[in-house]
């Protein structure tokens, strides 16, 4: 039991790796400001889902809801269960907690107890408030909520461990494709996109929901009949539906019970007989990823600084996904976005709500992709010094750091600026103005995020291992680049409907330029000195 403790005990400090430096201020206000965003972003859900729940039990639709909100959740929770499930069981450095004298089984043990700890608060904090809620709105007796608890308890066990069962193959999967960057990536612009793509419309259904108050203005009855007839099929949502409002409850307790120990009883025979000799083969085989032979290419000084940022990044689907997919599918989320808002701004606003929303959306999914910049010092970690001796200005180094961002940037933010075009959501002299107003923002916004972390490097010494966290830097640009884009997006929907459209390209152009300017400036006054400062 000992054992145990200390390796759960490991699983959650190796969650939280130690970063030199920082003070305490710093981060209690982190996590202030981040208890309140949370805590807004869950009021406004809440209040949706409050709203959603009192129109399908009103529809006589309380047995759907129950059994497709689960389906949703149980999806949700197996989807992203499911890669860190992945990563934690099998990718991890285990290296050194092998040489100790610990069973595979107490290996697997510890980290299974982590998994399921972390997916039991997240599977409860998205269901319980929701079920409350359900309650109150259909009128629910003292039972439902005596039931409640065990019922939420139990609610995210099968999901997880379909997970774990499904973690092998996945892990197979990952194996055969980790060092295919280009295929990875590709896959994974095509998962956001179809991700936002769902997400897009299902956002769109609910707002229609919300806004006609009935789902008989939505739906059809026809296709009403073909939801209701569908959720019979959902067996195991089902199950949960009957334990909670007491239908056939020892029979479905009974069946909930037996599938789980079917399931638990396979994967404790794989944990026992299986999975040390998998973690052994993935440690033993990590270094022989790269078996290819290259040969050595002359390049000019700045093409082989270029080359080495590449390589940097492109050697680690992490870091490929944080510097790309955001940004190729910036155009697809823009469209998507200026979609919804378009229709609901412009039926209760007016037209001139369409160039202030596309400053919004655009500036805001560009922040994200561009928060990456602000690892740019840190992401070298132990290989830091390297910057320090080789023969090439600091200044040299930065600036090809900086335009590495801009290469990739500028382009989307014409492209999609493009697409609203075509679109019809904004006129071709509009979209062409408005988008090298935010290309300046957006470049600004680039500035900005090297700047702080050259200002402040949050070095992670991980042994090798890559940053796959967010930091205080990344916190800071996405935080100053989502105030930017509050502020130019609404200032400009102000403007557009109280003075004229074309005074917001002046508030565009009176802020981007002086903004870029002055990041400019922060980033490469006395730069030399101030990396030479730096120690890592």
């Amino acid at each position: 039991m000992t054992q145990f403790l200390t390796l759960l005990k490991l699983e959650f400090m190796n969650r939280s790796p130690k970063i030199r430096g920082g003070k305490a201020f710093p981060r209690v206000l982190k996590w202030i400001m981040s208890i309140i965003g949370i805590g807004l972003i869950g009021f406004v859900l809440f209040y949706a889902c409050n709203s959603i729940v009192k129109v399908f039990v009103n529809a006589n639709l309380s047995n759907e809801f129950i059994i497709y909100y689960v389906l949703i959740i149980g999806l949700v929770q197996f989807l992203f269960g499911l890669s860190l499930t992945t990563k934690t069981l099998y990718f991890n450095s285990d290296g050194d907690l092998l040489k100790l004298p610990l069973s595979g089984r107490m290996i697997f043990l510890a980290k299974v107890t982590y998994l399921f700890i972390y997916e039991l608060i997240f599977t409860t904090v998205l269901s319980l408030p929701v079920f409350i809620m359900f309650g109150i709105a259909s009128g629910q007796g003292v039972m439902f909520y005596v039931l409640l608890l065990p019922n939420t308890l139990f609610l995210p066990i099968i999901p997880f461990l379909f997970g774990l069962l499904c973690s092998v193959p996945a892990m197979y999967i990952v194996s055969f494709l980790k060092n295919k960057f280009v295929v990875m990536l590709f896959i994974y612009v095509i998962c956001v996109a179809a991700g936002f793509y769902v997400y897009t419309y299902a956002l769109q259904f609910i707002m229609d929901i919300l806004n006609s108050g009935s789902i008989s203005d939505v739906f059809s009855d026809s296709v009403i009949a073909s939801i209701k007839q569908f959720a019979t099929y959902l067996h195991i949502p089902m199950l949960f539906r009957n334990s909670l409002l007491q239908y056939k409850f020892w029979q479905s307790a009974v069946i909930n019970i037996t599938i789980v120990a079917v399931m638990g009883a396979l994967i404790f025979t794989f944990a026992k007989n299986t999975y040390l000799n998998l973690l052994l083969e993935n440690i033993g085989g990590s270094g022989q990823a790269f078996k290819k032979k290259t040969k050595v290419k002359q390049r000019s000084l700045s093409g082989a600084l270029f080359f080495r940022e590449f390589k940097t990044i492109f050697r680690s689907v992490n870091y490929s996904f944080q510097y790309l997919t955001v940004i190729l599918t910036t155009p697809l989320m823009v469209y998507f976005s200026s979609e919804i808002a378009s229709n609901i701004g412009v039926e209760k606003i007016g037209e001139g709500v369409l160039p202030g929303i596309a400053v919004l959306v655009l500036i805001m999914f560009l922040t994200m992709g561009t928060s990456f910049a602000a690892t740019s010092i840190t992401r070298e970690g132990g290989n830091f010094f390297h910057t320090k001796i080789i023969p090439v200005s600091y200044r040299k180094q930065v600036t090809v750091k900086f335009l590495l961002y801009v290469i990739v940037s500028v382009p989307a933010v014409l492209v999609s600026c493009l697409v609203l075009a075509f679109a019809g959501f904004l006129g071709y002299t509009q979209a062409l103005i408005i988008a090298l107003a935010v290309c300046l923002i957006v470049v600004g916004n680039i500035c900005s995020s090297i700047s702080l972390d050259l200002k402040k490097p949050q070095f992670m010494f991980l042994d090798g291992k890559e940053i796959t966290s967010s930091n205080r830097n990344i916190n800071s640009s996405i935080s100053i680049g989502f105030l930017i884009a509050v502020l130019m997006g609404v200032g400009c929907i102000v403007i557009s409907l109280f003075v004229s459209i074309p005074s917001i390209y002046l508030v565009l152009f009176g802020f981007g330029v002086p903004y870029t300017v002055l990041e400019l400036f922060r980033l490469f006054f006395r730069l030399e000195k101030r990396y030479r400062n730096i120690e890592a």
